[in-house]
């Protein structure tokens, strides 16, 4: 059987068919990508810009406090006097005596004092229940957190509450004041509290749990 011989012309050809296969291939898969990074880029650009945007969107929300708040934010505040207790020894209860007019008085809250105006915050949500002037100590402010607890602020400036206004805790209700107390600061607070009708130590106030003061 006689075999059969390619034409000269056949494998130039097939090999010329090879490369413009390989030319197309090439180029339409050049052309595929060079489409697609855009489109990639795109995605990319949208995914930050939803990332962003959510970052944006979101709400800080703050903490809800489970004690009661001191009554200032400053930090040059000091305490001048301390709250009165029968069972302290002589040296502290001297610390906690108030000096008015050759009278000696026993401290019934503690005292705050700085060089500098400092506000007076709410150290729980309450109700105003009073407002008034004192000879000696100022203004005073009386918050009602329940029939349990009270809080009391007293030589105030620049209030601005009245009778029957609500307060939640950290809420500025003044600034601090004068009192006619002997060797005291021109910035001052006498912060109160009451429990159950009866003063307490407002520092031991201010490490309670607030559910226990329900």
């Amino acid at each position: 059987m006689k075999k059969r011989k390619l034409k000269g012309y056949v494998l130039p050809s097939i090999y010329g068919l090879v490369v413009v296969f390989v030319f197309l291939t090439v180029y339409f898969l050049n052309n595929s990508l060079t489409y697609e990074a855009p489109k990639q880029k795109e995605e990319e650009k949208t995914v930050v810009q939803e990332i962003n945007k959510t970052e944006n969107d979101m709400v800080v929300v703050n903490p809800v406090p489970d004690k009661p708040m001191k009554p200032y934010n400053k930090e040059n505040v000091e305490i001048s006097k301390s709250f009165y207790k029968k069972e302290d020894d002589v040296a502290n209860q001297q610390k906690s005596l108030i000096y008015y007019e050759n009278t000696y008085m026993q401290n019934t809250g503690v005292l705050y004092s700085s060089d500098e105006s400092f506000e007076v915050l709410a150290s729980v949500d309450g109700t105003v229940k009073e407002i008034k002037d004192d000879e000696i100590l100022g203004t005073v402010i009386m918050i009602e957190y329940n029939t349990k607890v009270t809080t009391t602020y007293y030589s105030l400036n620049n209030v601005k509450l009245k009778a029957g206004d609500t307060v939640k805790v950290g809420d500025v209700i003044g600034t601090s004041g004068k009192n006619k107390l002997d060797n005291e600061k021109d910035n001052c607070l006498l912060f109160e509290v009451y429990m159950n009708g009866n003063l307490i130590d407002p520092l031991e106030f201010l490490e309670m749990s607030l559910e226990d003061l329900k």
